[in-house]
């Protein structure tokens, strides 16, 4: 077991993680992006706690997601490898990240062109709709690392994530997502690749082995 439990950062390594981010980070006010999500929890908390308006905005959200349909699956399964299952992931995450992936702070081909597709509403009613899915158990990883993950989840990810890995406040559902997929980005935050940007992510994942992040991978893809 190596030191990851030691306190998260030092401030001076913040900031030569935060220096070593690619140029767009710096380049995304914090005040507006904190002001977007707490616009964006008011928004969907008002859809919530009205069942007929949310079921119009599921609806709707289905109706554009043909073309997700083919990596995320019909049921926000994923059905293609190192692709990320979306039934039942917070709602404000998930259009957080479309927003990530139309600015520039997350980059993939395939899904970087197709945020610039979405207005703010069509990411909103798409993110209604896999939020109403359930979610349902990924499983697999490596058994064997089952208690090492569960120990690193419950030392370094549930301020975050929560205990039960369902996420809060704007963080993304870990429970039940996809092995592959957990180890993936962990790696992409460790190696600062550039395809993500998130100081804090990164933080915890540069005190991460292979076979740390294997092991906490194992643990979320079994967590209910």
């Amino acid at each position: 077991m190596s030191s990851y439990f030691k306190p998260l950062l030092s401030i001076p390594l913040l900031l030569l993680l935060l220096s070593a981010q690619p140029a767009v980070t710096a380049e995304v006010d914090a005040d507006q992006a904190m002001q977007l999500r707490n616009m964006l929890e008011k928004r969907i908390a008002e859809i919530a706690g009205n069942e007929k308006l949310k079921k119009s905005m599921a609806k709707e959200g289905r109706n554009r997601t043909v073309l997700c349909n083919t990596c995320h699956g019909a049921d926000g399964m994923a059905t293609q490898p190192l692709t990320p299952n979306l039934a039942g992931q917070n709602p404000v995450y998930l259009v957080d990240q479309f927003q990530r992936f139309g600015d520039g702070r997350r980059n993939d081909y395939l899904m970087s062109n197709l945020a610039k597709t979405f207005t703010l509403e069509d990411k909103i009613k798409i993110a209604i709709y896999y939020a109403e899915m359930d979610m349902k158990l990924s499983g697999g990883g490596k058994p064997e690392l089952m208690q090492e993950g569960q120990q690193i989840y419950k030392e370094v990810c549930v301020e975050c994530h929560g205990e039960n890995g369902r996420g809060q406040e704007g963080y993304a559902r870990l429970a039940g997502q996809r092995y592959d997929y957990v180890v993936k980005m962990l790696k992409e935050f460790r190696d600062r690749t550039g395809k993500r940007t998130n100081v804090w992510m990164t933080g915890v994942a540069i005190r991460l082995n292979d076979q740390e992040m294997e092991a906490v991978a194992t643990y979320l893809a079994n967590l209910k």
